[in-house]
């Protein structure tokens, strides 16, 4: 019963981990992507 427990918030805050890391490097993605777009822009 407690083993049970203890893997739900094992697996919610991997989840949850994955899910804020990827948002993060996608955020990252984009940010490059626009510099690298109003880099090309301005030149």
């Amino acid at each position: 019963m407690f083993a049970g427990e203890r893997v739900k918030v094992d697996s919610s805050d991997v989840h949850s981990f994955y899910s804020h890391g990827s948002t993060v490097t996608s955020g990252r993605l984009i940010r490059f992507c626009i510099g690298s777009s109003l880099k090309n822009i301005h030149h």
